[in-house]
């Protein structure tokens, strides 16, 4: 069990990516992706003074930097892997925003990154978890990115991943500690992988404490890697409002799924 400090996602910033990284030069070589999941990071913990108190930064994604990656590539193909620019290969690491939020607050805490398609979230969370548990950390930022380029729709729309479903993209971070604040949110009391799906009412039956939890299996058809974040900051919200509990079901196209429980304090 641990405690939601805060919850930012791409949707709600307030703050511009030049007042996060006021260096023009280094925006400059920032991919999209990084520019959106930085931001975010920084919103969920109030700036650059909110990182470098972290103790371990925890990222998730399913699929990392792709339009680098796809840079990168064609690099290799154009020049037949002759005079490459380096940048698009540094910035197309998984590990890219996790680094990037550490390197701009200076810190030099645990610093990890999880690359497990649909269940990427909960796996980072799940390390979240344990760091605070073990007591090898008391604040820990959590979070999630994927982005959508047009070779990577048009190659899962060929697939037929889009029957039904629309290609999506979003960043979401959370500020996570091992005892409740004053500014507690919520609470995470359970992330669960799962050997196989689960109805609605099976996932009531096993997971929810009471008549008046409330049990998303999707919140959209916008669908992407790690699109349960969202559906976590959603929940998160809901809390707020005045949830007791919300059970978290996310099934990635029908595989891999996982269970996170949110209750309220």
């Amino acid at each position: 069990m641990c405690y939601i400090e805060a919850v930012a996602t791409h949707l709600n910033l307030t703050h511009d990516i030049k007042e996060v990284v006021p260096d023009a030069t280094l925006r400059r070589r920032m991919s999209r992706i990084v520019k959106m999941a930085t931001a975010t990071a920084f919103e969920c913990t109030g700036g650059v003074p909110g990182i470098a108190e972290l103790d371990a930064i925890v990222t998730a994604t399913g699929l990392g930097c792709l339009a680098d990656s796809e840079r990168f590539l064609e690099q290799i193909h154009r020049t037949d892997g002759q005079m490459l620019n380096p940048t698009p290969f540094i910035q197309s690491t998984f590990n890219t925003v996790g680094a990037q939020i550490a390197l701009l607050a200076g810190n030099h805490c645990y610093n990890m990154t999880y690359v497990h398609r649909g269940r990427s979230f909960e796996s980072a969370l799940t390390d979240a978890m344990l760091q605070l548990k073990e007591g090898d950390a008391c604040r820990v930022l959590a979070g999630a990115f994927d982005e959508s380029t047009p070779t990577q729709h048009h190659i899962m729309e060929r697939m037929g991943f889009w029957r039904g479903a629309e290609d999506g993209e979003g960043a979401v971070f959370t500020l996570l500690t091992a005892t409740a604040t004053s500014n507690s949110i919520a609470r995470i009391s359970k992330v669960e992988f799962l050997p196989s799906p689960l109805s609605e009412r099976q996932c009531r039956e096993k997971y929810a404490a009471g008549s008046g939890t409330r049990v998303w299996r999707s919140l959209d058809k916008t669908v992407y890697p790690c699109c349960s974040a969202m559906r976590f900051a959603k929940a998160v919200e809901e809390i707020r409002k005045g949830a007791p509990e919300v059970v978290v079901y996310n099934d990635y196209f029908g595989k891999e799924p996982t269970i996170i429980v949110l209750q309220c304090l």
